[in-house]
């Protein structure tokens, strides 16, 4: 356990508004400030002070405990009664200095693969598209409030609740890549639709939107692996995510993952989504230069216009993809040309030891069935509604 000491001020006095109910022993509360998916920082209050503690999210539950049963009464007014310390001058848990750079490249190879899942909604009533922003503060989703950067956002087991812009957006929380993942991530999501769906009640309906697939990568954000990412896998992804009537794809390197945002689509055909994406960022940084310039397509990349990032326009490889689908002739940088249909099915074979390493084997049978057309593509089939 981590406690710094700050100045105590009024407004200090009371938990932010809109975090979690306040737990409170004698003179002191307790109430988050900020929970992630790895980390929860608390504030304590009383005494005349107030003072933070970071936790690991796996500690909560026990310094919670040891907080209700009075075990850190002690430790918590000594606390509150040394001077504010006016700067950091250590790294809480780690002794004096920082850690050597080397122990945290170590740590960060060591750290598990992770993948995410965000779908986006349009809410509508009576047929009328309604603004969520406007009615997220009166659902009972049960969960806590306890994000200071986003006040909308509800916290549940599986994951989040917010709004992005107008509309209703559902993240789960980072699937570790293991035997099963892409399942298990695909299920998470229908579990968040579901909840979604049950607090908004019968007089509201969801059409899905979008998909954000996320997948943890090394690189904090490296534009130039997310551009080679885009040349050699993203006509492919597209052909599995996206359906006829789509605009393209989108590819958002962000610290630590690469995100990869299109069409809404949810049960085996988000899973093996999934299962190509998870595989295809582990293999462009795994892949040599003349492993990943066989496959690259002369697409043209252009820089997303709302966030940060890379857009590939459904005519980014000299013909409309979603339009001709599996004939669509794709450039080779080396030269010549492949239908996309082809270029589908020569990844998923060349990913096929990436797909056997990050545990996707199910939702690997999906996606073979796709890629060799024994199941339609999106854009072989008329668009669903989504509704809900």
């Amino acid at each position: 356990m981590s406690l710094t000491r700050e100045a105590a001020s009024p407004a200090e006095a009371e938990p932010a508004p809109g975090a979690f109910a306040p737990r409170r022993r004698g003179d002191f509360t307790v109430v988050a400030e900020l929970v992630t998916w790895d980390v929860v920082v608390l504030r304590v209050t009383g005494g005349g002070a107030s003072f933070v503690t970071c936790l690991a999210g796996h500690e909560v539950p026990a310094w919670l405990a040891d907080f209700d049963a009075g075990r850190l009464d002690g430790e918590l007014r000594r606390v509150a009664a040394a001077p504010p310390d006016r700067s950091l001058r250590r790294l809480p848990g780690r002794g004096r200095g920082r850690p050597p750079p080397g122990r945290v490249r170590r740590a960060q190879r060591r750290a598990p693969a992770r993948v995410g899942v965000e779908h986006e909604f349009e809410v509508r009533r009576d047929g009328h598209l309604v603004d969520f922003r406007t009615i997220t503060g009166g659902l009972d989703l049960g969960g806590v409030r306890a994000d200071p950067v986003d006040r909308r956002a509800v916290r549940l087991d599986w994951g989040v609740v917010t709004a992005d812009g107008r509309e209703a957006e559902i993240a789960i929380a980072p699937e570790p890549v293991r035997p099963g993942f892409a399942h298990a991530a695909s299920d998470a999501a229908r579990v968040g639709q579901g909840a979604l769906v049950g607090a908004l009640g019968p007089a509201y309906a969801l059409r899905g939107v979008s998909t954000h697939v996320s997948v943890s990568w090394r690189p904090r954000r490296d534009d130039a692996l997310a551009r080679r990412w885009a040349t050699v896998f993203a006509p492919a992804l597209m052909l599995l995510l996206d359906d006829a009537g789509s605009p393209g794809l989108l590819v958002r390197p962000r610290p630590g993952r690469l995100e990869l945002c299109g069409e809404f689509r949810e049960g085996d055909e988000l899973a093996a989504t999934i299962a190509f994406a998870t595989a295809s960022v582990r293999a462009v940084q795994r892949w040599r230069r003349s492993a990943w310039s066989v496959h690259a397509v002369d697409v043209v990349v252009e820089p997303a216009v709302e966030r940060y990032g890379w857009y590939v326009d459904r005519n980014a490889p000299g013909a409309d993809l979603y339009a001709l689908g599996r004939a669509c002739p794709l450039r080779l940088v080396r030269g010549g040309t492949v239908a996309a249909g082809e270029h589908l099915r020569s990844l998923v074979e060349r990913l096929a030891p990436d797909l056997a390493a990050v545990g996707a084997a199910e939702a690997g049978t999906v996606l073979w069935g796709m890629a060799a057309g024994d199941r339609p593509l999106p854009s072989e089939r008329a668009p669903a509604d989504g509704v809900r």
